[in-house]
């Protein structure tokens, strides 16, 4: 006998009928939602996976849709516990095991979702997050950080398209302090955020900011999961500046509250924070200018009244100091006559006695230089040449006008001049005879 042979759509059809009886009522699944996408019909689709620990890979995965008709009771549901359907969070949902025949294709309809497991889980993870930080003193490391007296850097971990960037941005800008914001763009829900606002954090870190912000406003527990996460926590905790969160409008405090330096309830409460810090800066610097003014006009107002003192005192006391002063100028001056009449005589006396020294030296030595005079006089007429001439000699010169004393350098035919005590002639050489030797002088 051949085998039976089934055509895809039987085969299919009898998958779906071993499944429902197989699993005749609805199931609680319990995992971690991955992949969601919701379509335009209203349906929704994503799967449901298991994992070994946080970060792990998938063990096993299984396809849920969540039609459009049985969506309004799951959100009814959802509603009163604050939780969205999002990714990454951990669910247990109730639905019926069905097999699409038409896509061959095993998946579970959901119907129903328990949102006590999933808020139930969130705080547990909390609670374990929040005593492992504390284990490690990383709940206060960054409230131990000094906010800067005048926090006007910011560094802003935000949406720039949200209302809760918005709201933050123009309380400051109302404020009328001179706020700079260095705002570090990033979506901070979804699939990825917690990836994202380490990645802001870490951005701003490298900033010459004064305090950083994390701001979001309100959403549902599975929007606001992302600051739960042990990696923002830690990011936080490892910044080197004041972190100020603002965070949803939950009466719960996120993990990013608890490790922050100030945790706010509004972003709005977040820049009205920054604001009083400024205004107790400028309340003190005008405390301070105060007491400087004050000080400052009691000390004026004691050196009036010491210096008033001083004028009463040099009023009284001046008439008095004035006599005896003139007393005691007269007295000076009677002593500089008396000094000055006594002086003026001995300085006479002593000229009249340095005059006659003059007199008596001047004389002598007029008379010393008289006869030296004389002398002189009778040696310049003694040695002077006319003298001589009147004795019989003569004296020739040669046509420059120098006198010779021999022959030499004399040749025929120059002309020599004689000066004689009465007249003087001139002569021409016919020749020029050398000079007698001594032992011709003998001969």
């Amino acid at each position: 006998m051949d085998e039976p042979t089934f055509t895809v759509t039987e085969l299919n059809v009898a998958i779906r009928d071993a499944v429902r009886d197989k699993f005749p009522r609805d199931v609680w699944v319990k995992g971690e939602m991955q992949g969601l996408n919701r379509s335009g019909l209203g349906h929704t689709y994503f799967q449901l996976v298991e994992k070994a620990g946080k970060g792990e890979r998938p063990l096993s995965r299984i396809d849920v849709a969540l039609f459009r008709d049985d969506r309004p009771s799951v959100n009814r549901a959802l509603k009163d516990s604050g939780l969205k359907l999002e990714p990454d969070v951990e669910v247990r949902i109730r639905g019926r095991v069905g097999f699409w025949t038409g896509g061959g294709k095993l998946q579970l309809v959901m119907n129903g979702i328990d949102p006590v497991f999933t808020v139930g889980g969130m705080a547990a993870n909390r609670e374990r997050l929040l005593k492992a930080l504390a284990g490690e003193g990383l709940l206060r490391a960054n409230g131990a950080l000094a906010m800067p007296m005048v926090p006007l850097r910011i560094g802003l971990v935000s949406s720039a398209d949200t209302a809760g960037y918005h709201d933050f941005v123009e309380q400051l800008g109302e404020s009328g302090f001179a706020f700079r914001v260095c705002l570090a763009d990033v979506r901070v829900q979804g699939s990825g955020a917690q990836k994202r606002i380490v990645w802001a954090l870490r951005q701003l870190a490298h900033q010459p900011v004064d305090a950083v912000v994390i701001v979001r406003g309100g959403g549902s527990r599975s929007d606001l999961a992302p600051f739960d996460t042990e990696d923002v926590a830690r990011a936080i905790a490892a910044m080197p500046v004041p972190v100020v969160t603002g965070i949803g409008h939950e009466v719960d405090r996120s993990v990013a509250d608890e490790v922050a330096h100030t945790a706010c309830k509004t972003p709005t409460a977040c820049a009205q924070t920054l604001i009083e810090q400024v205004y107790e800066f400028v309340d003190r610097l005008d405390e301070v200018s105060r007491g400087v003014a004050g000080l400052a006009r009691a000390r004026c107002a004691l050196a009036a009244r010491e210096m008033g003192e001083c004028a009463r005192r040099v009023r009284r006391g001046a008439p008095g100091a004035l006599v005896r002063e003139l007393t005691a100028l007269e007295r000076r001056r009677g002593r500089v006559e008396e000094l000055g009449t006594r002086g003026v005589r001995e300085a006479a006396a002593t000229l009249d006695d340095r005059r006659r020294l003059l007199v008596a030296a001047g004389t002598r030595l007029s008379r010393g230089a008289v006869r030296q005079l004389d002398g002189g006089e009778a040696r310049l007429r003694a040695l002077d040449p006319r003298r001589v001439l009147e004795r019989g000699y003569s004296i020739t010169r040669d046509d420059g006008g120098s006198v010779l004393k021999g022959v030499d350098g004399l040749a025929p035919d120059d002309v020599l001049f004689t000066e004689f005590a009465a007249g003087a002639t001139s002569s021409r050489i016919e020749s020029v005879a050398p000079p007698a030797t001594h032992e011709e002088s003998d001969e």
